[in-house]
């Protein structure tokens, strides 16, 4: 029963709300999910799927399916109910999809200056960013800031002794300190510069 549950849904789906319903419709021929949500299955079900050993936890009320590798795709598409279209995943909740480790307490969602923000919501943060499609890229169906601009965010923004360990974490997944430290000078005038040089000088 519980195997038809999840042989009934699809993979991570960041559109409207009708389109949640839609995953519970039996697709036949369709691969099972990698991603699941509490609200995707039954309530009983739930803790039963645990229990198992059939899902593991990701993130909040969001599980991947025992034997699919946690990967990028799968920490993206975590986030991607509380990521409107006009918005991207950033700073330290960025860091966690591209490089994994322990994941934020909530979603940071940036969208570009002027732009509207997205609604209160207790698993979110949001705030404006000068953000160019050179620092966007699209993981999983969901926009998250590059590597590269993730590295400036997480200086900028983060305490140097949360923000040093995810920036190692990202120096595997390609992120160039250096590099980093030439790219502040694209933000000259804002806010953490100071504060982001010196941490960047500790990785």
């Amino acid at each position: 029963m519980r195997a038809g549950i999840l042989a009934s849904m699809t993979l991570c789906d960041p559109g409207p709300a009708p389109a949640a319903l839609h995953r519970l419709r039996p697709r036949v021929g369709a691969p099972g999910p990698d991603v699941v949500r509490r609200d995707d299955v039954p309530p009983w079900a739930w803790t039963g799927l645990h229990l198992d050993g059939a899902l593991v936890h990701l993130w909040r009320d969001t599980s991947r399916v025992t034997g699919t590798p946690e990967s990028p795709t799968l920490r993206a598409c975590a986030f991607a109910p509380l990521v409107p279209r006009r918005g991207a995943v950033g700073r330290l909740a960025a860091a966690w999809v591209h490089a994994g480790g322990s994941p934020p307490d909530r979603v940071t969602v940036l969208v570009r200056s002027g732009a509207r923000r997205p609604g209160p919501h207790p698993d979110r943060v949001s705030a404006e960013a000068d953000l160019t499609d050179d620092d966007l890229q699209t993981v999983g169906g969901v926009l998250v800031t590059t590597v590269a601009r993730t590295g400036v965010d997480v200086a900028r923004w983060l305490p140097a002794h949360t923000a040093v360990p995810v920036l190692r974490a990202l120096v595997t997944h390609g992120l160039d300190p250096d590099g980093t430290l030439r790219r502040l000078e694209a933000h000259a005038g804002g806010r953490g510069l100071r504060a982001a040089r010196a941490t960047l000088r500790q990785v």
